[in-house]
């Protein structure tokens, strides 16, 4: 376990001020003053580190470009990767300033101010700039803070981590027309005398670190929360309506949390801002939140209801722990992520229900499962400190500066990183479970009360570290709130990685009147070990349900479980189930001498674990009638679908008709219906198919006409669980396949007749949904085609069926183009649907359509479909042109978040694969090379990016050498050099301590604002309020212009040359008042 030395803090920030004096949308410019209140810690301070400023005395990049002799392998990147960062972190950050010795660091605190501009950034800041030029596209114009974990150092100057805390004050200078939103409050807003411009002020009294400082400037849309007025909702032109609908319940949420928590919102006011082209679909910042605009949706929408509520929900969440009360350390993180993951499912189980909430925990566990067995192995969460320690007074100050690498964004894979958060919710879930859920919201309360009474002290940073949570910390809260110790459990599930996947079965002896038992279990890939602890066995019997703890010791247990009923004696019996209810179960199809009726593996969830339970089918039946718990019915559907007798799918067949059953179970029912026709598809093979004419009967029942139910009625999807369970049918009957791999004809016909008769004339609701759901039938419908070898593109041989199905495909593609459907689902369905068709043969496989809409500026759903398919598409045909372009989207492409995307759709498409030993043409010294540059050069600022291209080498060459590299280059003391040679900028990250040079003498005089002089040598002087006086020179190139530096910064890039470098000129402006309306942000 790898973790960094503690390192000893001689100044700190007290107070950030920073301000955009000009932002040019045209050439993507953005002008920033930052200055910054320093307080000597150390008398001897000489030297001060920022973060990712380029300018003088000594500049120490963040590593980005890897030298020239290394190993193209994982092992050698990762170790010099790791060990250019720890020298980083070690000496402090990557500007350094050093102070002269006639400035005296005596005094309480020194001005430190910077001046730079920002050139076409590729990340840090986004600027969305539509193409069109009519007026509507130019009032889209918008900028906002973009980026990773931990990467505020791309745009401004700062201590960029999150235990550094200070206040802020921030102002932007923008177009009338345009509003400027920030973090803390909008203190002021000054329009300048010629009406052209107008200042925005903000004020964040609230100590804050770095990385949770943002912006968005636009010509944004405001809406004041109707339920709360301190909440304001922001979106682009157009959109208000659908941000109305949005928010209508926000305020639900809001006081839910302060009424859990027991604690009011932690900032004086809260922003929620919608922006196209966001790095992530959400990103809170403090007080305030940046999504994407897709989130948006009019009241027509079902499906997107639920999805953004819950993300307005998370980040809403994360206000509380992550943007308010803060880490102490990397090794914390799993803290404030875990905490804000718990809260919003709290929320998901207020809002939706206690059956929602338990099918979205299983479903969380299941994806960790799966991936903590298929995956890369999963590091801890915490690295364990002396936890042992945790009872004493012993302060853990010393620790906050130890950063694990364990989950450090910069060397976390982010499928990792999804899994890290996954892991983290759970985790805080099953605390709850130990402690109870009542000592656990008092133990939050706590920490917020804590970090309250710490940021009430502007003035004494002193008491900031009680914003500030560490492991220790918390695990102290919990022991005095509860009474509870439960280090050895973190120890076990927090500082260890892994988790059981427990195989069981059972068998009934009649003898002894008790269930031998036997469970198995499965190690993964972690050092997690065998889990030796307490687990629950719940016993449905004749008599009752009753619970069993059994203790885990070994490997493989054997428990022999004592039964508290006798054998059926009657064939009818009203049991009591474990809800308390009594219900009559009929026994004609049970074993007559087994008193047990069904058993259920640690039922409640309490442990992060995979179960694979296997028992008699009518068991499952039993269980999926009469238990009430609807985890445990949705379990026993998808074990049905293994059994195809007749009273399973008469089971399966009453579950899709009952309106009291959990709609997702009732969905589950229906694919199992469909699992079950193809497994029995010898036994159909010269006939119908019972099973499909059997779905097709329900559909027909339940939404056809009742005049002619061949034809579907209008559609009317109030009734929202028909809805779902409408969508499914059709998909489900698709899947179906006879005795030959055809999907049957009559099923082809049913779907076309559905897409024929569709009539939403009279609905509500939207049914852009229900038409791509429809689309998706006709795509599963697709079965393999009869190929003829040697035949031409221009002869190709298109069956009657294919030319159906691709009729439709075609003609719902162009009426897209008319009228477009919400989020262009249904052209992300036809996308979808060409590529099945390229696969099974019917069509000439091509990829021109998939690149066609895999570029900008088609809307993101589309595009991310394209991608996915363009993917599948090298992966099977392994074609390297289509990679070629695929790496120049992800090097090039203006929407960060679409490069991601385009990498992790190859990750989960790779055409090779080392763990698993595949070949491919694609395995080549060129994919080396253009992956390795991507990893050393276009990606070195954006680390989410890297990383991703490190996981893609990682799942193709794992972390040694590529076996495609010729043994003779890869024999010791030889260099493989794959790196790009391009002409470097006469100002570079690399330059030497000779080259970057900084002088800084006391001014004679305080002055109250900044004057500019020139030097005989050409450098430039500039003399701040209170402040160091500094003379600029970088190498041979003289810099005129503001304080501490004055350069051209690109986030995105190397240094621009001299030429691109501009002098500041003194701006002064002429304000008018702040305008008097009733909304502090309405334009003039």
């Amino acid at each position: 376990m790898k973790d960094l030395p503690a390192i000893h803090k001689v100044y700190k920030i007290k107070h950030q001020n920073v301000h955009i004096s000009h932002i040019d949308f045209a050439n993507k410019i953005i002008k920033v003053t930052a200055r910054m209140t320093v307080i000597p810690i150390d008398q001897n301070l000489t030297t001060l580190e920022i973060n990712d400023c380029k300018a003088d005395f000594c500049f120490k990049d963040m590593p980005n470009e890897p030298p020239e002799n290394i190993n193209p392998s994982m092992q050698s990147f990762t170790s010099w990767y790791y060990s250019q960062y720890l020298n980083n972190y070690i000496n402090g950050g990557e500007l350094s300033i050093k102070i002269p010795s006639e400035v005296s660091t005596e005094c309480k605190s020194l001005l430190l101010s910077i001046d730079y501009q920002i050139n076409d950034p590729k990340v840090g800041i986004q600027f969305v700039i539509p193409k069109s030029e009519d007026e509507h596209s130019k009032r889209s114009f918008h900028a906002f803070t973009s980026g990773h974990y931990n990467s505020s150092r791309l745009w401004l100057p700062c201590q960029d981590n999150y235990w550094s805390l200070c206040t802020w004050s921030l102002s932007f200078t923008v177009n009338a027309s345009m509003i400027a939103v920030s973090n803390g409050e909008l203190t002021k807003k000054i329009i300048d005398d010629d009406g052209k411009n107008v200042t925005f002020y903000y004020k964040l009294d609230v100590p804050t670190a770095a990385p949770n400082i943002g912006f968005a400037i636009g010509y944004f849309e405001i809406y004041v929360d109707p339920k709360i007025s301190t909440i304001t909702h922001f979106c682009l032109p157009g959109l208000l309506p659908l941000l109305k609908y949005c928010i209508t319940s926000f305020h639900k949420v809001y006081e839910l949390y302060q009424d859990i928590l027991s604690a009011r919102f932690p900032f004086k006011s809260y922003k929620q801002v919608f922006v196209s082209e966001s790095y992530n679909d959400y990103t809170a910042y403090s007080s305030f939140s940046i999504f994407n605009i897709r989130l948006l949706h009019s009241a027509r929408i079902i499906e997107q209801h639920h999805t953004s509520r819950r993300l307005m929900a998370v980040a809403l969440a994360e206000q509380y722990f992550g943007c308010f009360v803060e880490i102490e350390s990397w090794n914390d993180w799993w803290l404030t992520v875990g905490i804000a993951g718990y809260l919003s499912t709290i929320f998901i189980k207020n809002t939706f229900g206690n059956s929602e909430y338990k099918y979205y925990i299983h479903n969380e566990m299941e994806a960790l499962s799966d991936y903590e067995f298929d995956g890369l192995p999963l590091p801890p969460l915490h690295t364990d400190e002396s936890l042992s320690q945790v009872n004493n007074d012993t302060s853990v100050a010393s620790q906050r500066d130890r950063i694990p690498i364990n989950y450090h964004p910069y060397f976390t894979f982010p499928t990792q990183l999804e899994m890290f958060k996954r892991r983290s919710q759970l985790i805080m879930r099953m605390i709850e479970i130990r402690i109870g859920q009542e000592s656990l919201l008092q133990a939050f309360n706590k920490l917020l009360t804590l970090a309250n009474t710490g940021a009430k002290h502007h003035s004494h940073s002193s008491q900031w570290g009680n914003i500030l949570i560490s492991t220790k910390h918390f695990l102290k809260t919990i022991h005095l709130v509860s009474g509870k110790d439960i280090k050895e459990f973190i120890n076990q599930w927090v500082c260890r990685s892994g988790i059981p996947l427990f195989k069981g079965s059972f068998s009934f002896n009649r003898k002894r009147n008790t269930l031998e038992l036997e469970l198995v279990e499965k190690q993964d890939k972690s050092q997690f070990g065998f889990y030796v602890g307490p687990l629950t066995i719940s016993v449905q019997e004749v008599d009752g349900s009753y619970t069993h703890t059994l203790q885990i010791e070994e490997s493989t247990y054997h428990y022999d479980i004592s039964c508290h009923s006798k054998s059926k004696k009657n064939k009818k019996k009203k049991i009591p189930l474990s809800n308390g209810d009594e219900t009559e179960i009929n026994f004609s199809n049970a074993d007559s001498d087994s008193p047990v009726l069904w058993v259920r593996v640690d039922p409640d969830m309490h442990w992060l674990r995979k179960v694979i339970f296997d028992q008699p089918d009518y068991m499952w039946q039993y269980q999926m009638k009469y238990e009430r718990d609807p985890l445990a019915q949705y379990l026993a559907v998808e074990s049905l679908k293994k059994y195809v007798t007749s009273d399973s799918i008469q089971c399966l067949t009453e579950v899709i008709y009952n309106r009291h059953i959990y709609y997702r179970i009732r969905i589950a029912a229906v694919n199992a219906l469909a699992q079950c026709a193809t497994r029995t598809a010898s036994a159909w093979a010269l006939q119908r198919c019972p099973i499909a004419s059997s779905l097709i009967n329900i559909y027909r029942k339940m939404f056809g006409s009742r005049s002619c139910q061949n034809i579907p009625r209008y559609n009317n999807f109030s009734y929202m669980i028909g809805y779902f369970i409408q969508m499914t049918i059709p998909m489900a009957l698709g899947t179906i396949r006879d005795a030959h791999g055809k999907c049957p004809r009559e099923i082809l016909d049913f779907i076309i007749d559905l897409i024929k008769y569709n009539d939403n004339s009279q609905n509500k609701y939207t049914d852009s949904y229900y038409m791509a759901s429809l689309i998706d039938a006709l795509t599963n419908a697709v079965s393999p085609a009869t190929t003829v070898i040697g035949i031409s593109e221009s002869n190709f041989i298109l069956s009657e069926e294919s030319k159906i199905i691709l009729s439709e495909v075609t003609h719902a593609l162009n009426y897209e183009k008319i009228v477009a459907s919400y989020r262009n689902c249904i052209s992300v369905s036809c996308i979808k649907n060409i590529r099945i068709s390229q696969k099974h043969g019917h069509i000439p496989p091509k990829s021109d359509v998939f690149k066609m809409y895999a570029s900008y500026p088609f809307f993101q759903d589309i595009r991310e479909a394209a991608i996915d398919q363009l993917a599948d598409f090298i992966k099977v045909e392994s074609s390297m042109d289509d990679l070629r372009w695929m790496f120049s989207l992800i090097e090039n492409d203006p929407v960060p978040y679409i490069r991601h995307y385009a990498l992790q759709a190859v990750i989960k498409n790779a055409p090779f694969s080392n763990r698993r030993k595949t070949n491919s043409v694609l395995n080549n010294v060129e994919l080396v090379e253009r992956l390795w540059n991507l990893i050393g050069f276009d990606a070195r600022h954006d680390c989410r990016l890297r990383c991703d291209a490190l996981e893609l080498y990682t799942e193709l060459y794992g972390r040694s050498t590529p076996d495609c590299i010729p043994p003779l280059l890869n024999s010791p003391g030889v260099v493989i050099d794959l790196q790009r040679r391009t002409s470097r900028p006469n100002i570079s990250p690399s330059m030497s301590l000779d080259d970057i040079s900084i002088k800084l003498s006391k001014p004679s005089t305080p002055q109250t604002a900044a004057s500019h002089n020139s030097d005989d040598d050409g450098s430039s002087v500039v003399s701040g309020q209170e402040g160091l006086k500094v003379k600029i020179k970088l190498g041979d190139n003289i810099v005129s212009g503001g304080s501490v530096a004055t350069e051209t910064i690109n986030p995105g890039g190397r240094r621009k040359s001299s030429e691109d470098v501009k002098s500041h000129k003194k701006h002064k402006h002429k304000h008018k008042k702040s305008s008097k309306q009733s909304s502090p942000f309405s334009n003039p």
